[in-house]
């Protein structure tokens, strides 16, 4: 069989997320409309006959404002060690920036490189011919596709097309697996994204989730989780009035599990404030971000 990894790199809200998920079938990374939504570089395998793919969901390579942007910056191209291939992912959507300049600039390195232009449904003819010029002139080397994440489309093609970068080898995790993660990293990156989506302006970047205690029975979890934000003010806006948007959001976690891990979930949240955690090295190490 053929096997092997790729990351997967590129900047905030291009849809790397997303697009690990259609690939793997299954929800393996939380996605939301907030920048810097994935954190840590999450393994996705993909599964077929005679082939497997692990697929590397890296943070979204941007201009840090704290230790915590630079610790995730480091996990995207650290991620790029060690593999087989890399896709750039692109937003076909929006034209060439400097972010863009910013992520290219680094991209030094021998592996093989597919620039795919994600979100097509979204773009015009004139852009996305204007980006593939452009990145055709900068990367010569790489390979370019478009498609959609999200709608789906052009995915097999994809498929084929990074299979020619791997070569015969083992199946690296049994056929049953899709992510490198335990089942309490997942659920804690699911309240992580539930609070994201329900949470407005400096609220998203500030949150953590711990899991304080997490028992197993069976199909049936039984979970304490911690909220970790940096001021009174976004604990207030989490808890919402009279426990309002803490509900919800247990509710929506609840759901999730249920649908996307087949497991039956009771649940109790608690918000804890850690005053500037993201520029503390021991708070990250402690909240499982280094």
């Amino acid at each position: 069989m053929k096997s092997g990894f790729i990351a997967i790199i590129g900047r905030p809200n291009v849809g790397k997320s997303t697009l690990l998920n259609a690939l793997v079938g299954k929800k393996v990374s939380i996605v939301s409309s907030k920048p810097q939504t994935t954190r840590l570089a999450i393994q996705g395998v993909y599964h077929a006959k005679n082939l497997q793919i692990i697929f590397v969901d890296t943070p979204g390579i941007h201009k840090p404002q704290a230790k915590l942007g630079e610790l995730m910056n480091a996990q995207a191209f650290t991620s790029l060690k060690g593999i087989d291939g890399a896709i750039l992912l692109v937003d076909a959507s929006i034209p060439f920036g400097r972010g863009d300049e910013f992520i290219i600039e680094r991209l030094r390195f021998e592996k093989k490189l597919i620039v795919a232009f994600n979100k097509i449904d979204q773009t015009n003819i004139t852009l996305i011919s204007q980006l593939k010029e452009k990145y055709a002139e900068l990367l010569p080397q790489a390979k370019i596709i478009e498609i959609s994440a999200l709608k789906r489309i052009f995915l097999q093609d994809f498929i084929k097309l990074i299979s020619t970068f791997l070569k015969r080898g083992p199946a690296y995790f049994p056929a049953d697996v899709t992510s490198n993660f335990p089942e309490e990293f997942h659920l804690a990156e699911f309240i992580r994204e539930k609070v994201l989506i329900s949470t407005y302006q400096e609220v998203p970047h500030s949150v953590a989730v711990i899991i304080d205690q997490y028992k197993v029975k069976d199909d049936k979890r039984t979970v304490y989780a911690s909220i970790i934000v940096e001021k009174p003010s976004q604990k207030g806006i989490i808890i919402g009035k009279d426990g309002s948007m803490i509900k919800r959001i247990r509710m929506q976690v609840i759901q999730d599990v249920e649908k996307n891990m087949g497991l039956k979930l009771s649940l109790e949240l608690f918000v804890k404030v850690e005053p500037k955690w993201r520029d503390s090295l021991t708070r990250m190490k402690e909240y499982g971000l280094s």
